[in-house]
């Protein structure tokens, strides 16, 4: 199947499956579980730096999210490392282990809704659903640490530490690349294990290229749109930063979610959306056939079996 073949499909897959709803919905799950996510990061942190740092590290966020998004997260970073260190230190496991519980809600959600995009049942027990998600949410978080890192930590080591120019730009463009490449292979693995079906295929292949290209370009889009063109503080006053955060989550798990309908064209996933009209009837009259068939069969069974 061609890759504008494959788009178109998934395209309409998306659109019948309303894809922008489950979106919507995954946003604001994932929302309400990015602040015990924070919580547990900054805990992890705490373990083996001070937290007090974390703060004054993240205020380069903004280079990779909207500007009222990061101001938004970075109050809420501030207030949580302006608790004394030794009670983020004194009970650092159970903190952790109760927030990624509380934040893995958002990831279920996001599992699920890829499952009804590919038009499957999640036939997995509640357990099994639930350590999936836990273990996703807790690669999520060390993910994300690692991405704080790239983002606000290497920029303000280089401002400590005197390199060569030339150097200087080789590492901030080679930060990105590693993000990006460090993005692409996360949704690999969502895309191999969040849907209920056995994949041969590797972590990283053209549906999970379209669907990180595609989240990338959306997500530096609208940060890119909310700096130059966007007025939200004048509509939306102190409320400013939560929305633009919630959009930003909505259009992420928008491409998330149609780059899963590009991955489910590209496996060959058989939907009722996925067939032409021409194919639909052709399925149809197969399946017809195949009913008449079995009852043929059953009233031939049924004849021998009364005249014996």
């Amino acid at each position: 199947m061609s890759i504008v073949r494959t788009f178109l499909t998934a395209w309409r897959q998306a659109s019948a499956r309303q894809a922008p709803l489950l979106a919507a919905g995954v946003a604001f799950y994932l929302f309400t579980s990015l602040f015990p996510a924070l919580i547990a990061a900054v805990s992890i942190y705490g373990l083996v730096a001070d937290p007090a740092t974390v703060a004054d590290q993240t205020e380069r966020i903004s280079d990779a999210l909207p500007a009222d998004a990061a101001s938004l997260i970075n109050g809420q970073i501030e207030q949580l490392t302006s608790a004394p260190s030794s009670s983020l230190g004194l009970g650092a496991v159970i903190a952790i282990v109760l927030a990624v519980y509380a934040a893995s809600g958002g990831i279920g959600n996001l599992v699920t809704a890829i499952n009804q995009l590919y038009g499957l049942q999640d036939t997995r027990s509640f357990i099994a659903r639930k350590a999936l998600a836990l273990g996703l949410t807790a690669a999520g978080v060390v993910f994300g640490l690692v991405a704080i890192s790239l983002v606000a930590v290497v920029p303000a080591v280089l401002d400590v530490v005197d390199v060569v120019p030339g150097i200087r730009f080789l590492v901030n463009a080679l930060r990105w690349v590693v993000l990006a490449a460090g993005i692409t292979v996360a949704i690999g693995v969502l895309y191999r294990v969040a849907p209920d079906r056995t994949s041969t295929s590797g972590i990283v292949n053209r549906g999970v290229l379209i669907a990180a290209a595609l989240w990338l370009l959306v997500s530096v889009g609208f940060s890119l749109y909310v700096d130059l063109f966007g007025n939200y503080s004048k509509t939306y006053g102190a409320l400013a930063g939560v929305v633009v955060l919630l959009l930003w989550l909505w259009v992420g798990m928008y491409a998330i979610l149609l780059g899963a309908c590009v991955e489910a064209a590209r496996e060959h996933i058989v939907t009722r959306e996925t067939l032409t009209e021409d194919e639909q009837l052709a399925r149809r009259r197969s399946q017809d056939a195949e009913v008449a068939a079995g009852l043929d069969r059953f009233t031939d069974e049924l004849d021998d079996r009364l005249r014996h």
